[in-house]
């Protein structure tokens, strides 16, 4: 209970912080709700120029891409906090206070930031999903739905996991930012239906970075019925809870090995 008291301590005090400066947090919600609006809009204008994708129309290919913002806009509410430490915190030397602090470090990174820009990304994702769902002949069933729910919170989880095991390794190289950037591009991949990829592309969305496997399979369950909804939902249950376990096991290995740095 302390660290959830403390935990919701920091977060207010991240949002006081960031309101301050009111103008800016509007400009930047909408900058990056705007921004996802034109990729969405660059997506509508090639599809318009073809009559499908490999077999897929329009709303189905809007499902899956406004789907694939869920765990992503969720991922990015609570983690973006670690972005910073694989690009600046450590090589800037700016970590030092956070080990002089009794309380775990890895606890701060996830309480110092709320990124309410997030929201947008949440909100874009449903509306697309909803219009999506509107032009297709969805057979809606408890398990459907519940394989999304699952794939969009323990997506996320998976989401961050990556996030805190590459930026972990900072602690090592002072910087892994653009690592993790080569590994966060993987994503956009996963935007779209697997079966577009060839098998090589596929197997490396489910098996070793497994975008694919809490996007576009449950997607593929709620189409088409395509896989059993509950040993998908166990299956994305754990592999999130093998890869939190590894980030959480990578994070403790590197931060042994933090020097500090800097001017």
């Amino acid at each position: 209970m302390r660290y959830v008291h403390l935990y919701f301590t920091c977060i207010r005090r991240s949002m006081i912080s960031r309101l301050e400066y009111k103008k800016d947090t509007i400009i930047a919600l909408f900058s990056f709700f705007f921004s996802n609006l034109c990729s969405l809009a660059a997506l509508y204008f090639i599809l318009q120029s073809i009559p499908a994708l490999s077999g897929y129309t329009l709303p189905e290919v809007g499902f899956f891409y406004g789907f694939s913002m869920l765990p992503i806009a969720l991922d990015h509410l609570f983690s973006d906090e670690f972005w910073l430490v694989a690009y600046f915190r450590v090589k800037d030397g700016d970590m030092d206070m956070h080990f002089l602090r009794p309380v775990p470090v890895i606890f701060q990174m996830f309480a110092e930031t709320f990124q309410p820009e997030g929201f947008g990304e949440l909100i874009l994702g449903v509306a697309l999903i909803s219009v999506c769902a509107a032009n297709l002949t969805v057979s809606v069933t408890f398990g459907a739905v519940a394989v999304l729910c699952v794939g969009a919170v323990f997506g996320a989880v998976i989401i961050t996991s990556l996030k805190v095991a590459m930026a972990a390794l900072a602690f090592i190289f002072k910087r892994s930012g653009p690592l993790l950037q080569i590994i966060y591009n993987f994503s956009n991949y996963a935007k779209y239906p697997l079966a577009i990829y060839p098998a090589f592309i596929r197997l490396l969305l489910i098996f070793v970075l497994p975008f694919g496997l809490f996007i576009s399979l449950p997607v593929d369950t709620l189409l088409y019925g395509t896989h059993d909804p509950w040993l998908l939902c166990l299956a994305i249950i754990l592999c999130a809870a093998v890869f939190f376990a590894l980030a959480v096991w990578v994070w403790i290995l590197c931060e042994r090995r933090y020097e500090s740095t800097g001017s």
